[in-house]
């Protein structure tokens, strides 16, 4: 993040052009540009313990920014040595700009990519695995690496508009670029300090619950099957007992091989003993799971996506909408009848 903002930094100070006033600003111009996509990728690779071959050799992932930091040096030198005046050193280099430019773009979207299909290798890999926390998480990685998608799409557009416009629009073409940029400089230090809090949150969560069993309530069958009533039972015991609820991709099939028997007929077996399909079967569990620790007066103040994500739920409209659905209520509004309840 930091090189972001020195990467914006020095994008204003082109537009806003106070070297003109003060030319040894211009020593102070590096390669930024080419640090964020390495320094990210690898930051992911370490977020998810993801292991490859370019583990042993991140120097690469450098080489751009190296090569780049040596002609810049010796940009500087001459500019330095030779006393050039600013506009000079300018149109002098403007063909270096330019190549340098096109490679940042391209290595960007290079690593964008890259970056996109570590994350959802890990999310299939970890998708039988049961429940933990790092993966409730991607969904943000994938949300930046989309924005900084966009925006390599919008910056590839303004050079494009720049080099082909029979107007010389300069520094102009690229503004929509660099208020993007700062708008994406913005998100992940929002988003670096909510996650931090969700995190501190869902540790407390995690500890609450580790020693509970909830318990969803069911219709009370008139006469239960004995054909199926062991295998629902083998169900309760993985939910009741294992947690198994709490797996955001818990799906039926998934389900249906932890007990050895077919998804069709573990759906007739929920059916015939819980009265409800599959779905609502399991978010009974997580909603369960939640309303406890709504109930709970340490937790109310918590962010409505930690205790969705520490109930199972892989997001937080997931979450409204089956707590709705099974209640008749928003989650906000159960919370504030609990609280009502603690003060009467």
């Amino acid at each position: 993040m930091i090189f972001v903002s020195m990467v914006i930094l020095q994008l204003w100070m082109v537009f806003i052009k106070p070297t003109y006033f003060y030319p040894y600003l211009l020593l102070t111009f590096l390669p930024y540009q080419l640090l964020p996509g390495p320094l990210f990728l690898l930051f992911a690779m370490h977020f998810l313990g993801w292991e490859g071959k370019i583990q042993k050799r991140k120097f690469w992932l450098f080489v751009p920014f190296w090569i780049f930091m040596v002609v810049y040096l010796w940009m500087k030198l001459d500019v330095v040595i030779n006393e050039i005046p600013y506009k000079v050193a300018y149109h002098k280099y403007f063909s270096v700009f330019k190549v340098e430019e096109v490679i940042t773009l391209s290595y960007a979207f290079i690593l964008a990519l890259w970056c996109y299909g570590i994350v959802r290798s890990f999310e299939r890999q970890n998708r039988d695995k049961k429940y933990d926390q790092v993966v409730s998480h991607t969904g943000w990685i994938k949300r930046v690496l989309g924005m900084g998608l966009g925006l390599c799409i919008l910056w590839l557009i303004s050079f494009l508009f720049d080099a082909v416009s029979i107007y010389n629009w300069g520094n102009y073409a690229y503004l929509p670029t660099w208020f993007g940029f700062s708008t994406l400089i913005i998100y992940i230090g929002y988003t670096g300090f909510r996650q931090t809090d969700i995190l501190k949150e869902r540790h407390a969560l995690n500890q609450f619950s580790k020693s509970k069993t909830f318990d969803p309530e069911f219709a009370p069958m008139e006469k239960e099957d004995p054909s199926t009533l062991k295998h629902f039972q083998k169900i309760e015991v993985l939910m009741r007992v294992e947690k198994k609820y709490l797996n955001p991709h818990l799906d039926l099939p998934l389900l249906a091989e932890e007990i050895s028997i077919s998804p069709n007929y573990l759906s007739k077996v929920i059916n015939s003993h819980a009265h409800m399909h599959f779905n609502d079967y399991l978010n009974s569990y997580r909603v369960a799971h939640a309303k406890e620790m709504l109930e709970t007066e340490a937790f109310r103040q918590y962010d409505m996506l930690s205790i969705a994500l520490e109930a199972g739920f892989n997001s937080k409209s997931a979450f409204y909408a089956a707590f709705k659905k099974l209640t008749g209520q928003t989650p906000g509004s159960y919370r504030s009848q609990c609280e009502k309840h603690h003060e009467s």
